[in-house]
């Protein structure tokens, strides 16, 4: 199982192709192996303007593998921004608690988003290859 965040759904449902792409098809296609959160579905969703579209996109993402935050999720969170944060970085909140999903749980973590390389850096956080 791979956590896919909110970057790579992004480019996954562009018109172009690309290689974030076809890695999420080979994931969702050949594997089953691509699974989404809470708070990504949020991310995607809250900015689907028109309702046949929301309502068709939010079946397709519910059809997913879901892994779900419990009260470890946010304490967990809380550790990764404050220990960034000792870095002198402050992530954003949103990226904590993703990391911590794909922390707690043990699944890499694709995505495009920056922020994730730099957390990955000084937590348990392991990213998937592209």
């Amino acid at each position: 199982m791979i956590l896919v965040d909110t970057s790579a759904w992004i480019e996954f449902f562009r018109e172009k192709p690309s290689r974030m792409k076809a890695r999420i098809e080979f994931l969702i296609k050949d594997n089953n192996t691509a699974c989404i959160c809470g708070i990504v579905v949020q991310e995607i969703l809250q900015g689907i303007k028109d309702d046949r579209t929301f309502h068709s996109l939010k079946q397709r993402l519910l059809a997913l593998p879901y892994i779900d935050s419990d009260t470890d999720t946010y304490l967990i969170a809380a550790s990764v921004f404050r220990k960034l944060r000792q870095k002198g970085f402050s992530p954003p909140t949103v990226d904590c608690l993703i990391a911590a999903l794909s922390i707690q749980d043990k699944l890499p973590l694709l995505t495009l988003d920056k922020h994730f390389k730099q957390i990955a850096r000084h937590t348990n956080l392991k990213l998937a290859d592209l």
